[in-house]
């Protein structure tokens, strides 16, 4: 392409937008135009912070010859509807999680991307962290031998004691607003899923926001969940909105016949990194370089922006997201069956960042 940046507009104006404007910046390959919102005013309050173009609706972005890509940032139950607009619109995509509600949803905007020859990436990209491309390194490396067995933990607190609007999340689930992220992450360094089992349970029915208004939670806030990778591995994931300051917080831990690899969490880019070989004792796993503290969220834009302009395959691919995806719906369906449920799709592995190999 003969420009070298990527113009691109943000749809959704909500908590998580802030964390996508403050890092923008940061990266030389892509330039904000403009935002939308449904509230307006919300939209314009951050336009002014960000210097940037204020659209009266989506369609009005969408109809801007100068915006190559669209950031979707809208609720989760929004996501499928606001991607197939822009797809259909000639615009490339890159949404935050998850890709949509269902597998069948996913697959379609999946085949609508690929038939209007558009880039179509989704969220959540921690995989490209620091310490976890460490992880990802030291384990295509053969550090660990077979892997074996994989613990994963999501141990959220309890949204509502921080979070502004938090009734949403709890409509959708703990799985698919948090439990995504470690889903996620484990795939992407180990490979797809092929049969999981899940338990659900609400174990706190009643909560409060921040105004102190009552609601109540009814999708399933604790998920236990096994399920078996390709690799031969098991995998646990537990996932919840309630434990506080839990020890385990949002780890990973990985065992092979070489010894146990643990991440102190699957999306803090600075996150704790050790090894223990059978029979040894832990040593600090050193960084491939020094990580961002905290989770840089726009580096999925920056790393589409320079797929795009260099013409290669983007890293978070839609393929990866919709396995995800079906892997989450076969959750909630063995959750309500109390039966085992089979996945059937799979996708590529994400190569190692280029600073990573």
């Amino acid at each position: 392409m003969k420009n070298k940046k990527i113009n691109i507009g943000i749809v959704g104006c909500g908590n998580i937008a802030e964390k996508y404007l403050e890092q923008i910046n940061n990266y030389n390959n892509i330039q904000l135009i403009g935002l939308t919102d449904i509230d307006i005013e919300r939209a314009k309050s951050f336009s002014s912070l960000y210097n940037c173009q204020v659209y009266e609706s989506l369609d009005k972005m969408l109809s801007d010859v100068n915006i190559d890509l669209v950031v979707n940032l809208t609720i989760h139950h929004a996501h499928a509807e606001v991607i197939e607009q822009i797809l259909s619109s000639g615009k490339h995509v890159y949404t935050e999680k998850p890709l949509a509600m269902n597998y069948k949803d996913a697959k379609r905007i999946i085949e609508l991307s690929k038939k209007k020859n558009l880039r179509l990436s989704s969220a959540p990209i921690t995989y490209m962290g620091e310490m976890q491309q460490t992880a990802y390194k030291n384990l295509t490396d053969g550090l660990l031998g077979k892997i074996r067995l994989v613990y994963a933990e999501i141990n959220h607190d309890r949204i509502e004691n921080w979070h502004p609007n938090p009734k949403p999340f709890f409509d959708v689930g703990v799985l698919w607003d948090v439990g995504i992220y470690a889903l996620t992450v484990c795939t992407a360094l180990m490979g797809s899923i092929n049969r999981v089992s899940g338990y659900g349970k609400v174990i706190m029915p009643k909560r409060r926001t921040l105004d102190g208004e009552p609601f109540k939670v009814n999708t399933p806030d604790f998920i236990l969940a096994l399920l078996e990778m390709n690799n031969g591995a098991l995998l646990r994931l537990t996932c919840n909105f309630y434990a506080n300051d839990s020890k385990q917080d949002h780890g990973i831990e990985i065992h092979g016949d070489n010894g146990m690899l643990y991440l102190g969490s699957g999306h803090d880019f600075s996150s704790p990194l050790e090894f223990i070989e059978i029979g040894g004792e832990p040593s600090i796993v050193p960084p491939i370089r020094n990580g961002y503290d905290g989770t840089e969220y726009a580096r999925g834009l920056e790393e589409i922006a320079d797929a795009i302009l260099n013409n290669k395959p983007h890293r978070a691919s839609a393929e990866h997201a919709a396995h995800v995806i079906e892997v989450m719906e076969a959750i909630d369906n063995s959750v309500k069956t109390n039966e085992s449920i089979d996945v059937y799709s799979d996708f590529t592995q994400p190569p190692l960042m280029d600073w990573a190999r």
